[in-house]
């Protein structure tokens, strides 16, 4: 079975105030090349298809005329769409009857049947080619309760594989789509002040068990393959930038994958019309940053970030450096404020903007906080994390 596994769209997502429809057109226009292509049996999106539970109206038809666009380039492949944290869960599955007749397979609740849990929701037979069990963002606590085992969710992600083995008389291919972060996986780009907080929750990898051949996992944004053998798991990435610290090539990816043996992975870069720059590449004073700034071509689009020493601010920094930009393609984003007498920090206080503050999780900005004065208490930072996913689960719904 050959798939395209893509994940993390953040569609409506803004950089700074900034709108990026030109960006987010771009990147599905060449999903629907490379699908058209490549010709895969199915197309998995592991979740985050929006920036927020309450996408716009332009945001919502630019996924919906997206969608349409690839099933009428490759109206064999199988669509399957899983919610992520970003998305609203009740959105998602909205039109899902209307979907699945162009093909596409939307999940974004988990499956139950008087309490207890439906997999038949969760199974998608590609034709004569394998099965896509999805299953999408979901707290661990609002699994359905399993007898035997008190981790509801490594007991929910066990039984749909049963459930599969189950149907699958052939021995065809299984990828099974989850969207979460697995212990050990590379967080680099990821906003979070404290490594231990901030609506992260690790699921070992053997906890899924091990009857699927791929898991294509969404939710992390720097690609990375994980596992080993047969059961690979692999997080695709996401396919555009999302803050200055993904500094990294933004990908989809074509996977080939035969029962019982190691999947074939390519990873296919998504090129960015707006790509996001820090400069220079070390912190200097602001005036010799400006200076770049003013030095850049003219023609050229990007997103700059100016890379400079702390207390080398003007009072007036921003308005020059947007004054700087005058005339050019590119637009002033941010500072970063690197502390060069302290390696541990190099941010200061004064360098966190407003727009990164909403960027961050409740219990991201008490862990900042309790970091600075001193007060580390991790079962306060527990409880605050408890509450906010409570909150954040009534939200999605």
């Amino acid at each position: 079975m050959k798939i395209i596994h893509t994940s993390d769209w953040h569609l409506g997502h803004q950089l700074y105030g900034y709108v990026r429809i030109e960006e987010q057109l771009s990147m599905l226009s060449q999903l629907r090349d490379i699908t058209e292509r490549e010709r895969p049996d199915a197309l998995v999106v592991s979740g985050d298809i929006y920036n927020s539970p309450a996408p716009g109206s332009q945001v919502q038809r630019m996924y919906t005329d997206a969608i349409l666009s690839i099933h009428e380039t490759s109206p064999e492949t199988v669509i399957v769409v899983t919610a992520g944290n970003h998305d609203s869960a009740s959105k998602v599955e909205v039109d899902r009857n209307l979907w699945q007749l162009a093909n596409v397979h939307v999940v974004g609740n988990i499956g139950r049947n008087d309490g207890q849990p439906d997999y038949s929701k969760h199974i998608i037979k590609v034709g004569d080619k394998g099965y896509v069990a999805a299953v999408p963002y979901v707290f661990e606590q609002n699994y359905p309760a399993a007898d035997g085992d008190d981790n509801r969710q490594r007991a929910f992600f066990r039984g749909l594989l049963k459930a599969v083995a189950a149907v699958n008389d052939c021995h065809l291919p299984v990828v099974l789509m989850a969207h979460l972060a697995v212990a050990g996986c590379d967080m680099t780009g990821h906003n979070m002040s404290v490594d231990s907080v901030g609506n992260i929750d690790y699921t070992p990898l053997s906890d899924f068990g091990e009857d699927y051949d791929y898991l294509a996992l969404g939710h992390i944004h720097h690609a990375q393959t994980m596992g080993s053998g047969k059961c690979v798991a692999r997080y695709c990435g996401s396919p555009v930038a999302v803050n200055f610290d993904e500094n990294y090539k933004h990908s989809l990816s074509v996977v080939t994958i035969a029962r019982g043996s190691s999947p074939q992975i390519e990873s296919v870069e998504i090129s960015n019309p707006w790509p996001l720059i820090t400069m220079p590449s070390s912190p200097v004073d602001f005036n010799e940053a400006l200076q770049q700034l003013e030095n850049l071509d003219a023609g050229k689009k990007a997103y700059i970030r100016l890379n400079v020493k702390a207390g080398t601010l003007p009072p007036d920094a921003r308005e020059r450096a947007v004054a700087a930009t005058d005339g050019k393609n590119c637009r002033f984003c941010v500072f970063r404020i690197v502390n060069t007498a302290s390696p541990l920090h190099d941010k200061t206080a004064a360098g966190m903007t407003a727009e990164e503050l909403r960027e961050m999780s409740v219990t991201e900005v008490a862990a900042r906080y309790m970091e600075r004065r001193g007060l580390a208490d991790p079962d306060f930072l527990k409880m605050i994390d408890e509450i906010d996913k409570q909150i954040e689960e009534e939200r999605r719904q």
